[in-house]
């Protein structure tokens, strides 16, 4: 059985990327959660939640090389 995000989760996180193309999202649906990781294969930020605003921060606080750059 699917377990959808709550209302407007998607947009929400999808919008965000939209800022930070560095980043992937995905939505497993098997287990409820979203996985988002940094795109560079260099990298290891991953992160996992069913929370939206979880993995938004942890793209938040992870970002901090490319604003460096």
């Amino acid at each position: 059985m699917a377990i959808l995000p709550p209302p407007g989760d998607t947009v929400r996180i999808f919008r965000f990327l939209a800022e930070h193309p560095e980043w992937s999202a995905y939505r497993d649906k098997h287990f409820g959660v979203w996985r988002v990781a940094e795109d560079d294969p260099e990298s290891d930020p991953y992160a996992a939640s069913s929370d939206a605003d979880t993995v938004i921060s942890f793209i938040v606080t992870h970002s901090w090389r490319q604003e460096a750059c």
